[in-house]
């Protein structure tokens, strides 16, 4: 989610906890603060996309950075609020972080919530990266006066219980529809629309990507992708390119094309579909003798490149020789 509606995430928090919404509460400050903090990992946008997308909603928002983070600004804020207890500060704001991870997993891009000792990202698939309903629902539980208060928290809790039904009367129509056999169906809420669904088929030999808009009965195909034979791509799967990206989307195709003596690997994240394309690709290139002569990561656009470092320094072993430990 974004910044803005992590702030009023915080400010939910705060108001929750009996806490009065000004700048002069340093219990509330710190709720919106620690609400906000993860996302300072956008530095790593300094060192370009692959470094900042390799590390977004990693160590910033596992439940050990923001132990960390919230000791960080119970210490800072102790400065600006004298008198305030710094243990009261840390417990504010490690309540506003854990609230930021928390609302973070209901997306499609989820997050590190483990890390380091588990990298994989946690998404629950229920809201939109940017939900306006959701927010509109959030401020006006801050906004409303106290008589109106519980009925207000009632719509809010009310509009995520509708996204979850949503999402259960999407899978059930899916799976009536199809009545081929697919090994994992995922479920993700379209970035264009509220009412939308995207979903993903991983079949035997291919994978379907369509739409299921709520208020319609027919289904929508955008695309039908065949698969690579499976020895082929459980190699491409180990090289550091395949690594990088199924850590960083649980749900990617692999598409190989022949040009000359390369051998092109172009790795789609199926997750968002937007404009007849998908969002983030990653390209891997390997000449006739399997080194790997090009490796980006391209987010946003095939146009967008950016270069994944070779973590292995043997510029001279082979890919294949790579792969098993030589």
């Amino acid at each position: 989610m974004d910044p803005i509606t992590h702030g009023v995430i915080g400010a939910a928090v705060a108001k929750l906890t009996g806490n009065d919404i000004t700048i002069s509460d340093a219990a509330t400050v710190s709720m919106v603060i620690g609400s906000i903090f993860p996302d300072v990992d956008i530095v790593f946008q300094k060192w370009g996309d692959y470094v900042y997308l390799k590390n977004h909603r990693g160590l910033t928002h596992s439940i050990m950075g923001i132990i960390a983070s919230a000791t960080f600004l119970a210490v800072l804020l102790s400065f600006f609020y004298r008198g305030s207890s710094i243990y009261a500060l840390f417990l504010c704001a490690l309540l506003g972080g854990l609230s930021h991870s928390a609302f973070d997993l209901l997306n499609s891009y989820g997050a590190k919530l483990l890390w380091p000792f588990c990298n994989k990202k946690f998404s629950l698939g229920i809201l939109n990266t940017f939900d306006p309903m959701f927010l509109l629902t959030l401020i006006s539980y801050i906004i409303s006066p106290p008589v109106f208060k519980n009925a207000s928290f009632i719509v809010f809790i009310s509009y995520i219980v509708l996204r979850v039904l949503m999402r259960c009367i999407v899978l059930n129509e899916l799976n009536r529809n199809f009545s081929t056999q697919f090994s994992k169906l995922s479920l993700l809420p379209s970035v264009t629309s509220l009412f939308r669904w995207h979903f993903v088929l991983e079949e035997p030999d291919r994978n379907v990507v369509g739409e299921k808009n709520i208020l319609k009965r027919n289904v929508k195909i955008f695309k039908v992708l065949d698969k690579i034979e499976d020895e082929v791509l459980e190699k491409v799967s180990f090289s550091y390119v395949g690594k990088f990206f199924s850590e960083f989307t649980p749900v990617f195709h692999v598409m190989c094309e022949k040009i000359d003596d390369v051998t092109r690997y172009v790795f789609i994240d199926m997750r968002y579909y937007m404009r007849n394309s998908f969002l983030h690709h990653a390209v891997l290139e390997m000449d006739k003798d399997d080194n790997i002569i090009n490796a980006s990561f391209n987010p946003y656009s095939m146009n967008r490149v950016s270069t994944i470092p070779n973590p292995d320094c043997r510029t001279n072993d082979t890919f294949f020789s790579r792969l098993v430990g030589m």
